[in-house]
């Protein structure tokens, strides 16, 4: 049971992390085109609907946040 539980986490891991590099690649676009209309990178009001929508796993999105203003420099 614990065996078939574990393996059910490893397949959620896996989309988890598909649709992360997906949030990144999106990030990265839309970096460029900030870039391309000469704004800056932080939007914090944008930032905190994300976070608001959040909920529980707010502490989460903020690391997810911060990781993708990285990748949109």
């Amino acid at each position: 049971m614990i065996k078939k539980l574990r393996k059910e986490i490893d397949t959620i891991d896996r989309n988890i992390l598909k649709l992360l590099k997906k949030r990144v690649k999106v990030c990265k676009e839309i970096g460029r085109a900030k870039n391309k209309l000469r704004m800056g990178i932080v939007d914090r009001k944008r930032e905190e609907e994300v976070l608001k929508r959040s909920g529980t796993f707010k502490p989460i999105f903020k690391e997810i946040i911060k990781t993708c203003r990285k990748v949109q420099k």
